[in-house]
């Protein structure tokens, strides 16, 4: 189960966000929060899970409102895939650097609880506790408990600062309830969430691993220009996806209405009508 993030506000969901008492811990990312609920509010689109792409909304932003190298994410399920190909590819390579990531409640830690094992036995990894309970200490291995600090809390977050492979999946509670998620592998947005993270660990008395290295060392990637042009080669894919789906399901929908008319002609056929 994954719990809802909380709500610093509950009413007057689609005000100015720019106007709410909500914490904004990471500047850069937070303008780009800030941008995509605007264009919710614009759209009129109350619960952003119900959108089954989230192409119109990127479609009524402004060229600049998300960082280079950053994807809107609005769907549940592709957020956690989006968490899970992350930490999936950490377990995988296993070149050091360090993680840090919001913690499921206590309650809910059991259903994650030997993957998160996984994932610090791969990189240092520095889990944020939003409860006041402490995870049980047999189940979390080597993962280093940090307190959630208040400002954080309206956050989900997931940063791999690993070699070579140093991105983000962050998410940020609306005030009326949901969600609005961004996947990034932007150098600035890094830079500012690790900073804020890092003095959090630091100040939980922990130390804090190296900023790692931001291009990774694979053939035909030699700067951070090259990861990127991959990005848009994977994001233009997406976009050819979903016409294709629009294809088929409108080809499907024609056929329907053809099957239809011609079980309806041979009714009439039978009946002599």
């Amino acid at each position: 189960m994954i719990r809802p993030l909380p709500n610093y506000q509950t009413s007057n969901r689609f005000q100015d966000p720019a106007s709410d008492a909500r914490p904004r811990a990471f500047p850069i990312l937070d303008r780009a929060f800030d941008a995509v609920e605007r264009a919710l509010a614009q759209l009129g689109v109350d619960d952003p899970a119900s959108l089954r792409s989230p192409r119109p909304v990127e479609e009524a932003l402004r060229d600049t409102a998300l960082p280079e190298g950053t994807l809107l994410v609005l769907n549940p399920g592709e957020l956690r895939a989006a968490e899970i190909d992350v930490e999936e590819t950490i377990k995988d390579e296993r070149l050091g650097g360090s993680v840090y990531m919001s913690l499921p409640h206590p309650d809910d830690f059991a259903t994650r609880a030997r993957s998160i094992r996984e994932l610090a036995t791969a990189a240092p990894t520095f889990g944020f506790n939003a409860s006041l309970r402490p995870l049980p200490g047999p189940r979390v291995g080597k993962l280093h408990q940090v307190a959630m600090p208040l400002s954080l809390r309206s956050y989900r977050f997931l940063l791999a600062d690993t070699p070579g492979f140093r991105v983000a999946v962050v998410a940020r509670a609306l005030p009326g309830g949901g969600y609005v998620g961004l996947w990034t592998g932007n150098e600035q947005i890094l830079a500012e969430m690790r900073d804020v993270l890092a003095s959090s660990v630091e100040a939980s008395s922990f130390e804090v691993p190296e900023a790692a290295a931001a291009v990774p060392t694979l053939e035909g990637v030699e700067a951070a220009d090259d990861v990127w042009k991959q990005a848009a080669e994977l994001r233009a894919y997406r976009v050819v996806r979903e016409a294709e789906l629009r294809q088929i399901a409108r080809a499907a929908a024609l056929r329907g209405v053809a099957l239809r008319r011609e079980r309806e002609a041979s009714r009439r056929a039978a009946t002599g009508s």
